[in-house]
């Protein structure tokens, strides 16, 4: 069994497909991250409205140019995003497949959703290998980029568990490839 409780820490963590590269970009400032990950959250968060409260006219008009809008840009810069893999994450850390990045690199630039092209670029503090996986805890001085990790990883282990609700434990959604759990948990899958 690998343990990667040095690298993941005591706090959640959740299983999931992100695009992942090395990066030479400067590291994401707390309050880029924020609004980033905020926006992805407001954006990928359904509409509250319920059926006796629907939307004026102006408003679906409006959205529907926004969703056409992205979907274009979307569409320009897929191919500038680095392919899925399987990580683990938490906010004190990550773990990937090991062959993934070179031994020296210093700052992953991991993409929060697979349909945009803008990455949270965080540095790391080197990498341990145990197997086929490496992993590596973030470097961040700065406590506030540690509480937005914080915040995107309860709010990644949140929709899994209102996924699990909605649709049972068993059931496989592709868009939702999250899945969280403690550390002994995820110590015990391994």
């Amino acid at each position: 069994m690998q343990d990667w409780h040095n690298i993941l820490g005591d706090g959640l963590i959740v299983t999931l497909e992100l695009p992942l590269a090395a990066s030479d970009r400067p590291p994401t400032t707390p309050d880029v991250a924020v609004r980033l990950l905020d926006a992805i959250a407001v954006l990928e968060t359904e509409p509250t409205r319920g059926a006796d409260d629907p939307a004026p006219p102006e408003l679906v008009r409006l959205e529907l140019k926004l969703d056409l809008l992205m979907d274009l840009v979307t569409t320009l810069l897929v191919n500038q995003l680095p392919p899925c893999v399987p990580l683990f994450l938490s906010s004190e850390g990550i773990v990937f497949p090991a062959a993934l990045l070179p031994s020296d690199c210093t700052r992953l630039a991991i993409y929060p959703c697979h349909w945009l092209a803008q990455p949270l670029v965080l540095e790391i503090d080197g990498f341990q290998q145990q197997g086929a996986r490496c992993g590596a805890r973030w470097h961040s001085p700065d406590y506030g980029l540690g509480e937005v990790l914080r915040r995107w990883v309860f709010r990644l282990h949140r929709r899994e568990v209102a996924r699990r609700r909605l649709h049972g434990p068993e059931a496989t959604d592709e868009a939702s490839c999250v899945t969280s759990a403690t550390p002994a948990q995820f110590n015990n899958a391994l």
